[in-house]
């Protein structure tokens, strides 16, 4: 066993197979919130079997070699607590909230869930009906029919990255109980699991807790994801959909989930498009109306990242909205940004950060993202410390990085144009 103090109550323990425990207390709470974060998402799912990861975490609700899925949903209410679970395109993680004095039972839970589901032949039906459904409700939707194509051509070639979570329904109709077990038993084991838990916790009986509900379960190394970095495509494409509303995305390439300049990109970002005083929503909406939804966003990944602007319109209105929104970048790029306006970024983003610090949920999903994504761990203050750092010429030198002209990818997807 591995021990760490990685900051002032919070803790870091690799067990001799592997796994991590991220400990972070609070001893003003009533409460802990623990998850289970496994080092496979979406991306990762095997030909043809797209859809595979999320259709596991929704398995491993449904009954171990112990307790039924009824049982398991009458334990974690037995101690007033809560449980779910999510998949994304590189993690899946189930986590629970519950009163302090639950804590044990919900790590018991959490760890038979992910490490000992049965996959009963009757339960996976009634889950392959419930997917399929809401990969249904998914393509009913125009928004997500709109992304996916944006971004099928941001990472062309059919790339893991571009596909969405659900998969397809022809891998959902035919996957066999062999293949997800096969799939389980290579992604599901201890060495690429994290726990992360915050709140009211006794740490030594956690970490007790955790060695010993996982001492049957071998030593197996991890099963690092083979991944192959996708390639972002410049492009300017629309693409026809029978939509009431055109949807305008414009994107560039982002920083991956370690990069340096994460926090000045961050705060660049503020100023484009994040928040009701930030540029975008000024110029489209405040200033002309023109749409509902208008916004920019990052998203970091292992080997790629995005920065993406939005904007839902009406379809005479998208030449328009599209040219705002370049003209916002190259205004980003080109002027730079008064000191007032970082300085607000940097206060709606650090407050943000410290309105998130009064939830255990978001304490250890602080956590669990940072290690499953490779980043160090910093504590609360190191990271305002960061953000306090950042000015004009730090925001200026990542604008410059990631603000090219000749990457950026444009796409309008609506009625005929």
């Amino acid at each position: 066993m591995v021990v760490e103090t990685l900051y002032e109550g919070m803790r870091s323990v690799t067990l001799a197979n592997g796994l991590r425990i991220l400990v972070e207390e609070v001893p003003q709470s009533r409460s802990v919130s623990v998850s289970v974060w496994v080092n496979a998402g979406s991306r990762d799912d095997p030909e043809p079997f797209r859809g595979l990861a999320h259709l596991v975490e929704h398995l491993i609700f449904k009954g171990t070699t112990t307790r039924t899925g009824l049982g398991i949903s009458q334990e974690i209410d037995a101690v007033g607590g809560f449980l779910d679970a999510a998949t994304g395109k590189e993690s899946t993680f189930v986590y629970a909230d519950v009163p302090a004095d639950g804590l044990s039972t919900a790590t018991e839970l959490l760890l038979d869930m992910v490490l000992h589901p049965v996959f009963a032949p009757d339960k996976l039906e009634l889950e392959r009906a419930v997917v399929l459904e809401e990969i249904r409700g998914y393509d009913d939707d125009p928004e997500q029919r709109a992304f996916d194509q944006f971004i099928g051509g941001v990472w062309p070639g059919d790339h893991p990255l571009s596909r969405n979570v659900l998969g397809t329904r022809k891998a959902v109709e035919t996957v066999t109980r062999g293949d997800i077990a096969a799939f389980h038993a290579q992604v599901y084991r201890p060495a690429n699991l994290v726990i992360a838990a915050a709140g009211a916790l006794d740490v030594e009986r956690l970490i007790a807790d955790v060695e010993r509900l996982t001492a049957a379960d071998g030593h197996a190394a991890a099963s690092a994801p083979s991944r192959v970095a996708p390639r972002f495509q410049p492009d300017r494409h629309h693409y026809v959909q029978a939509t009431g509303q055109t949807h305008v995305y414009i994107a560039l390439p982002g920083p991956l989930s370690d990069d340096p300049d994460r926090y000045p990109l961050e705060v660049a970002n503020a100023v484009l498009g994040d928040g009701t005083s930030s540029r975008l929503f000024c110029a489209v909406r405040e200033d002309r109306g023109l749409a509902y939804a208008v916004h920019s966003t990052i998203s970091r990944y292992s080997d790629a990242g995005l920065w993406m602007a939005y904007a839902g319109v009406a379809p005479t209105s998208a030449d328009a909205v599209a040219d705002l929104l370049l003209a916002e970048l190259r205004r980003l790029r080109d002027e730079p940004v008064p000191a007032g306006e970082i300085g607000l970024a940097k206060a709606r983003i650090r407050g943000s950060f410290i309105l998130g610090l009064e939830s255990n949920a978001n304490r250890a999903m602080r956590l669990g993202t940072a290690a499953i994504n490779g980043r160090a761990i910093l504590s609360p203050e190191q990271i305002l410390a960061k953000l306090a750092a950042v000015d004009v010429d730090a925001v200026g030198g990542a604008v410059d990085r990631f603000v090219r002209p000749e990457e950026i990818h444009l796409a309008t997807i609506g009625p005929e144009a």
